[in-house]
């Protein structure tokens, strides 16, 4: 059992794709350290992962990092080298509900959620009060939603009694998926993703209007009659926002966006974009939006969109068009992963990150709010290391 004590929480095929292979066919990856303020390469069999997460109290203490394994990252690793390996973008449908799986297990599996899980402000509303067991720890109902996800289909998920997944599961169902590709490099947190977040403010005169399509929505989607409650902390903590899109890298060229669905309405239906074009705001999604094509196996059955859900099949096919973003976009991609991480940063080439440090310290000097991190000497940190890598 002690090759199950290490358990990775982003997964080694991944961080490979960070990372350089040496002689000796190991990978290194160069790992920020924002704790200890130490830069240094690793070996991504050591690195992001900490011993025993996963283990549960139960018999099979082994069991959630085992279906980690053979459930979600062993096809997922299938899919990331059909992108970095063949540059092939086309998808089944079997495939994109793997992608969508990752995507949701990563935002539960590392030590951050887990933070979250366990450290619940007194005046938040979380979901999990509607399905924790009583006398049921945080941390064993965190290990418990995820074991429910590894042993469920995702379109069993969007129908789920577990009120965290489902509300989860949903909305990145709603969302769709693009791709982004870049000639320097992409960073990742140990979160493993990153979002662009902007705030919005709820006029008074539509905030009771808003609570009501809370508590519509949380009974119609989830059976529950006091929904509303999220609305009402959200606006007396003046917390509301839109999240354009979550930010999964898969490799050092290669990220996965996941799109809220607004962004496809407004792009494609006139009222809303009037509505919305003095709100909605993204450095990427301004300048880069694509929509798969689709080749339906039950194509010639399918006349509304009610059919689309009836015929649907594994096969069907999605065709996805990569976007090529710019350095400065990648440097804005890089700063947002950057200010989101918890404690590590990983990096393939050492100094592939130091524009993007540049940039971040920049923004620290003009006073911009929100930045989480201080990098101010890392980059002598980097310089330093970049022979050591170079030689590998």
């Amino acid at each position: 059992m002690a090759a199950l004590d290490n358990n990775h929480y982003l997964q080694k095929a991944l961080l490979n794709h960070f990372a350089k292979q040496t002689s000796k066919k190991n990978h290194k990856i160069c790992v920020l350290d924002l704790f200890k303020f130490d830069v240094y390469l690793r070996n991504t069999t050591n690195a992001f992962q900490e011993n025993k997460l996963y283990d549960l109290s139960t018999e099979e203490t082994k069991a959630l990092e085992k279906k980690f394994n053979t459930c979600i990252e062993q096809p997922m690793s299938a899919i990331m080298n059909k992108c970095i390996s063949n540059n092939i973008f086309d998808f089944e449908r079997r495939e994109i509900e793997i992608i969508k799986k990752y995507i949701l297990l990563q935002l539960y599996r590392t030590p951050n959620n887990l933070r979250s899980y366990t450290n619940i402000p007194n005046n938040s509303f979380e979901l999990s009060h509607y399905n924790r067991n009583e006398g049921e720890s945080p941390v064993d109902f965190w290990k418990r939603e995820m074991l429910y996800i590894l042993d469920h289909s995702f379109d069993s998920l969007l129908d789920s009694e577990m009120v965290g997944v489902k509300n989860l599961a949903l909305e990145i169902n709603s969302s769709f998926l693009m791709f982004l590709h870049t000639n320097n490099e992409f960073c990742i947190n140990d979160l493993g993703y990153a979002t662009e977040r902007i705030p919005i403010s709820i006029p008074k005169s539509e905030q009771n209007n808003y609570i009501q399509n809370v508590k519509e929505l949380g009974k119609q989607l989830f059976g529950i009659n006091d929904f509303d409650r999220i609305a009402k902390l959200e606006i007396e903590g003046n917390g509301s926002y839109i999240d354009n899109f979550i930010l999964f890298p898969i490799s050092s060229n290669i990220a996965i966006l996941v799109v809220s669905p607004i962004w496809k309405y407004y792009y494609t239906e006139e009222k809303i974009r009037n509505d919305l074009k003095n709100t909605l705001r993204s450095v990427i999604l301004c300048t880069h939006f694509s929509l798969p094509t689709n080749k339906y196996v039950n194509g010639d059955k399918i006349k509304t969109q009610e059919d689309l859900i009836k015929y649907k099949n594994k096969k069907d096919l999605y065709k996805y068009s990569v976007q090529e973003i710019s350095k400065n976009e990648t440097i804005y991609l890089n700063i947002l992963i950057m200010n989101e991480a918890l404690r590590y940063i990983g990096i393939k080439t050492p100094k592939a990150i130091i524009p993007s440090i540049k940039e971040y310290n920049e923004l620290e000097n003009v006073g911009t709010q929100n930045l989480h991190h201080n990098y101010k000497g890392f980059i002598d940190l980097l310089n330093n290391i970049q022979s050591d890598y170079d030689s590998l």
